[in-house]
């Protein structure tokens, strides 16, 4: 019986990153330079949902493997989604095209589902047996669908 085969990779979307923080270093001046109490309590807290948000949509971890697959987002590991591999109906790869109206990050839609896709380019879409939909940004998705057992 062969050995179980596990797929990882990381997807890390560095222009965003180092945007991100070009986006920091001038929000933490302007932030130094308010002189109202409210305005500089306000623009600290936007200035956390910033700094959370990029650590969070730049960079994820992917591993699939017979149990199905796991996303670690952000530098931290945190949060993580679990798919397992019985909840998995259809998987399929696709291309994320960009486009105008294309986005990338960790984002919801109703008629897409879940999206973890910090950089455009192939992905894998897995659609679950409730219905529901999660698709995942990886460099090859493929080599992920031979790792949880489905053929590309």
């Amino acid at each position: 019986m062969p050995a179980a085969m596990v797929y990882t990779c990381r997807v890390t979307n560095w222009p965003m990153l180092w945007i991100g923080v070009v986006v920091f270093v001038s929000m933490t001046y302007l932030g130094s330079v308010l002189h109202s109490a409210v305005l500089r309590f306000l623009f600290t807290a936007l200035w956390i949902i910033v700094l959370v948000k990029a650590i969070v949509e730049t960079s994820q971890r992917v591993s699939a493997g017979p149990g199905g697959l796991t996303v670690t987002l952000g530098a931290f590991g945190l949060p993580r989604v679990t798919v397992a591999r019985a909840s998995i109906a259809r998987a399929e790869i696709i291309d994320l095209p960009v486009t105008f109206w294309s986005r990338v990050g960790v984002y919801w839609t109703r008629k897409r589902g879940w999206f973890l896709t910090p950089t455009w380019g192939p992905a894998l879409r897995l659609t679950l047996t409730n219905g529901r939909m999660v698709t995942v940004s990886m460099p090859e998705p493929a080599a992920a669908l031979v790792a949880m057992g489905f053929t590309p």
